[in-house]
């Protein structure tokens, strides 16, 4: 066998080399954004119909990419995405490969986006961690990160404090909150949502996305009143009395204020 027989076995396939390779005849950015919304769509699945929820939206995006080789792109690269991340999983660079692209590849002309390293989100979380709760207790931490990017400070914050509690992302940008979805669907973060808002403005509300593992997949919030994070955050800017700056926690059924971590 030749060397460089050899060196094109050796040579591995990850997710930016394939998003990359398919870049030549596409732009980059669209292709991404276009996987991003392609993978919500087939983990927002229908268990009555077998179909997805946003079947129609599946539909129409995929409908771009006419050949076969470019509607089995995406599956391909999704399959690539998990393994990868899943090789990563232990990294000291994190495993947010999604986040990791976008930062390289897409957010040029994106007013230059920069998430936080990974060791710097695991130390956050860690000091954050002052309150040690039992495996086997009741009480659930509700943690948002109302700029999150990608997701990794909150993937990080499971990590840290365990994937039962509740984990919210806010981000005015659309593609890092989808992003942030499949990056906490992906980590087993069952309890999470990630809305697409100006987190400034307690009326803000574009889109959300519902983590859940039962019933199982990304589910898509279009209005903000079915939005549980919504609500949350509109009444947090409606009590005078709250003890964080420029942050308002209103004292309700649905969240008490010792029990909202801020990152």
């Amino acid at each position: 066998m030749s060397k460089q027989l050899k060196n094109n076995k050796s040579t591995k396939e990850t997710f930016a080399s394939m998003m990359n390779s398919f870049g030549y005849s596409h732009d980059l950015r669209t292709v991404f954004d276009d996987f991003l919304s392609l993978t919500i769509c087939a983990f927002s699945q229908n268990i009555g119909t077998g179909k997805s929820f946003l079947e129609d939206e599946y539909m129409q995006i995929i409908g771009k990419y006419k050949k076969p080789t470019e509607t089995d792109f995406f599956p391909k690269l999704l399959s690539t995405m998990i393994i990868e991340m899943e090789e990563r999983m232990d990294s000291s660079l994190g495993f947010d490969v999604l986040g990791d692209f976008f930062e390289i590849h897409c957010a040029t002309d994106r007013k230059s986006q920069f998430f936080t390293p990974w060791p710097i989100c695991q130390f956050m979380a860690q000091i954050n961690d002052s309150e040690k709760i039992d495996d086997d207790s009741t009480q659930v931490k509700r943690i948002i990160d109302p700029a999150c990017g990608s997701g990794r400070m909150l993937m990080a914050g499971a990590r840290t404090f365990g994937s039962k509690h509740e984990y919210y992302g806010i981000d005015i940008d659309s593609v890092c909150v989808k992003v942030s979805a499949i990056n906490l669907f992906l980590s087993g973060i069952k309890n999470s949502e990630v809305m697409q808002a100006n987190a400034l403005s307690p009326s803000d509300f574009k889109v959300s996305y519902k983590i859940s593992h039962f019933p199982f997949g990304i589910f898509k919030i279009k209005e903000k009143e079915q939005s549980r994070l919504w609500n949350l955050h509109f009444q947090s800017f409606h009590n005078p009395k709250a003890k964080y700056e420029n942050i308002s926690i209103v004292k309700s059924p649905i969240i008490k204020p010792e029990q909202l971590k801020f990152f």
